[in-house]
């Protein structure tokens, strides 16, 4: 590739990426949303229908298989990165029981509400290597899959990290989303992608990452702590492809076995590094990779499956996540933001329709409707959190007002300021 087509794409891409995250943000949402639909604009469903000439000079075969390489590479250190959150403390002693229900209801109510979707659905919308078991479990993981690094980024936004909600929503998307990982190696096994071949290739690379798990990140260089991380991602990754199991499980679990040994504070400049050239260079050619894959035009959209998907997969996050918050004690205002919060799905269901889509245990109509949900529900989740304050605003208000045995605010006997906004709330806090 001499023409220098492969950095024209890669350029393209980068910038238009960037520029959606930025208009994102601004426009109050995860820059996740728009990233991806630049992905899905780049591709057949809008350039190369538009412009067919410009999409096979920008991203024909010739410069692809490199995007592909990065985007490789890049979902390895995106799943090495879930795991070492995935790792991180529980939370406070005093948020225990809300975390252990919010993460019991986060899981079992969406899991259970996708296996029975999959069941009634009878395979109607089933990839070729799918059994009922594999499409139960899949569709349970699906639909229970929190975003934790979105929600990281949207607490983060919002100023809600130290809060209650904000250290209970965390905790238990941790604990939900290393069960949901768990429902998809099941998923995989039960469907025969995953076996036991190759164990010598697959033993000798888990031996030598627990060499690396030994080197500790700060005591060396940064260029050796980024190396040996890298190293050990790309080795964990082939040692689970070589033992028949997808190799984000290996670069999961290597992420996991890094944070309970290196907690994610400790990591150092090196691998925060790590982390950015991750988000902003290598995911957005995972992005154009799926949405090279996906033809929206032509794609076979099932409206009667998405009305049903998307209403199951709100209900079950938001109402199920708010009662077990609300049942643990937590206040009101709380309750309602960690139903809100629970609700964002992201990236991370992307990458896990994705994978089920290539093992065969969705088709595509399947794989339309779930990345619609994905987005959808991602979207919704900062103006469902503002709304969530405003509600908890108006029913503070109105319990004021009954405890005074009047509404003081409607005819100007009370303080005479109108109430207060859920993000002004928050701030006084």
């Amino acid at each position: 590739m001499t023409d220098g087509r492969f950095l024209l794409a890669l350029a393209c891409l980068l910038l238009l990426t960037r520029t959606a995250g930025l208009l994102a943000r601004r426009a109050g949402q995860p820059p996740t949303v728009a990233e991806l639909a630049a992905g899905l604009l780049l591709g057949p469903s809008l350039l190369g229908a538009v412009a067919p000439g410009v999409h096979r000079f920008l991203f024909g075969p010739e410069v692809l298989p490199a995007l592909g390489a990065l985007a490789e590479l890049g979902l390895v250190l995106y799943a090495f990165g879930i795991g070492r959150h995935l790792a991180g403390p529980a939370g406070p002693d005093r948020t225990a029981p809300a975390v252990t229900a919010v993460s019991a209801a986060s899981v079992l109510l969406p899991a259970a509400a996708g296996a029975v979707l999959a069941l009634a659905l009878d395979g109607a919308h089933a990839g070729p290597r799918a059994t009922p078991v594999a499409s139960a479990l899949f569709l349970g993981c699906a639909l229970s899959i929190t975003a934790l690094p979105v929600l990281a980024r949207i607490l983060d936004d919002e100023g809600l990290t130290a809060t209650p909600a904000g250290r209970v929503s965390l905790a238990a998307a941790a604990v939900g989303d290393a069960v949901a990982w768990c429902l998809l190696t099941a998923a995989l096994f039960a469907a025969g992608s995953l076996g036991t071949r190759h164990l010598l290739p697959a033993a000798a690379g888990l031996a030598a990452v627990a060499v690396l798990l030994r080197t500790r990140p700060g005591t060396t260089s940064r260029g050796a702590d980024l190396t040996l991380t890298v190293a050990g991602c790309a080795l964990a990754a082939a040692a689970s492809s070589a033992a028949g199991l997808h190799q984000l499980l290996g670069a999961l679990l290597f992420g996991h076995l890094f944070g309970r040994r290196y907690p994610v504070a400790a990591g150092g400049p090196a691998l925060k590094g790590l982390d950015t050239v991750t988000t902003a260079i290598l995911l957005p050619c995972f992005f154009l990779g799926f949405g090279q894959r996906l033809d929206l035009g032509s794609a076979p959209w099932d409206a009667t499956l998405l009305a049903v998907l998307l209403p199951v997969a709100v209900l079950t996050k938001t109402v199920g996540c708010a009662a077990a918050a609300a049942l643990a004690g937590l206040p009101r205002r709380e309750w309602l933001r960690v139903g809100a919060l629970m609700n964002s799905r992201g990236l991370t269901e992307i990458v896990v329709i994705s994978l089920g889509h290539q093992a065969g245990l969705i088709d595509r109509a399947m794989l339309v409707a779930l990345t619609v949900v994905a987005l959808a529900t991602t979207a919704m989740t900062a103006p469902a959190l503002r709304l969530a304050d405003r509600l908890a605003d108006r029913l503070a208000d109105r319990l004021a007002d009954r405890l005074a045995g009047g509404p003081q605010s409607r005819t100007g006997t009370g303080s005479g300021s109108a109430p207060a906004t859920g993000r002004e709330s928050a701030a006084r806090r």
